[in-house]
């Protein structure tokens, strides 16, 4: 029987099936890859807007964040400003501080007066950096233009040993009210029935009531001001400064200060002033010519701050100025975003001693 060769086979199309190719014309082909290309070039478009805007969305919100937490800080330490336990200054009518106290000055230094003139004035300030003590040189370094340096002082709102409290430490300063006239040491003074006692070693035989010690409480001075750089000199990046009476290792005294927010501009500050003795303000300015009396009738403090994003924006331009306590600042026009914060802030323990009930 004669084998059918299978090439003799006729397809419908007239053409044998070793023949037939099935694909993309050329033309076909750069079709569809331009369009392909196009398709990407959106998609990288769409996801290169988006990675913009995500980075332009977090830097505007870290610097929304160190604005707010610059005004909530500042708020904290002012509310306790002038909290000295049981002790309660003179009225300035009555024993007006002697001179404005020097924060930098170190605690070998201080005297009876010096004592007394810091239980007077909590709170106290130099205007755009002018006036501070040589002592302070050291201390409030580079200082940006155009900020201010704020003095807050206070004692401790917990006592030294008590639950979330530091231990007792005889090398740094404490606060005791002595309470009990029976009790005879050097520095009780008879006259009066609540003696402010500075802590020092041996310290624990003041009484409160006769019986139990006096509590100690840490003396907290600090100092504010805005540097214009961050951590390394010259990085451009303006930060809040903060430094506080501490032990140096020989002596009490103010410790060099520490970054604590960065991409603060300008920190700025008006004190209002008490001349009524209601315990009111009266009078708001930057106190550039206060004396100590004027600095014991502060009541309350409005804070002004300048809170600048820590990376520039490619493209952006911005030509406002800012008044920040009747400080005109910028335009900057140089690519950073910014934002003004403010807020009024009562010293409750200073105001609340005069109030009539």
């Amino acid at each position: 029987m004669k084998r059918k060769d299978i090439t003799d086979k006729t397809w419908p199309s007239g053409s044998r099936s070793g023949c037939h190719q099935i694909g993309f014309s050329m033309v076909e082909l750069m079709i569809s890859i331009t369009l392909g290309l196009l398709v990407m070039t959106g998609v990288l478009s769409v996801y290169s807007d988006l990675t913009r805007s995500n980075a332009e969305l977090a830097k505007m919100n870290r610097q929304i964040e160190n604005g707010r937490f610059t005004i909530q800080l500042l708020q904290q330490e002012l509310w306790h400003a002038g909290f000295w336990d049981a002790y309660m200054p003179p009225q300035p009518s009555l024993t007006p501080p002697t001179a404005v106290p020097n924060p930098c000055l170190s605690f070998s230094a201080w005297d009876a007066a010096y004592i007394a003139n810091m239980y007077a004035i909590a709170v106290q300030g130099y205007a755009d950096g002018a006036g501070l003590p040589v002592e302070c040189a050291g201390i409030v370094t580079n200082r940006q233009a155009d900020s201010d340096v704020l003095v807050i002082r206070h004692a401790s709102t917990c006592v030294a040993g008590d639950v979330n409290c530091e231990a007792y430490n005889a090398a740094r300063l404490y606060i005791q009210n002595q309470g009990c006239s029976n009790t005879l040491h050097a520095n009780y003074n008879p006259a009066a029935v609540t003696v402010p006692i500075l802590g020092t070693p041996g310290s624990n035989l003041y009484k409160k009531d006769c019986v139990t010690s006096a509590d100690r409480r840490e003396i907290i001075t600090s100092i504010f001001y805005v540097r214009n750089y961050s951590i390394n000199v010259g990085d451009g990046i303006p930060t809040l400064m903060r430094a506080d009476l501490d032990m140096d290792g020989v002596t009490v005294s103010m410790q060099a200060a520490q970054p604590i927010i960065e991409g603060v501009q300008s920190l700025n500050l008006q004190y209002g002033r008490d001349t009524s003795g209601d315990g009111n303000p009266d009078i708001f300015d930057d106190c550039s010519a206060c004396g100590p009396v004027d600095w014991a009738n502060v009541m309350a403090v409005r804070v002004h701050v300048l809170a600048r994003s820590l990376v520039a924006t490619t493209g952006y331009s911005n030509d406002k100025t800012y008044n920040l306590a009747g400080v005109v600042l910028g335009p900057y026009n140089d690519g950073f975003t910014r934002h003004a914060y403010g807020t009024n802030l009562r010293l409750i323990n200073i105001s609340g001693r005069r109030e009539t009930p």
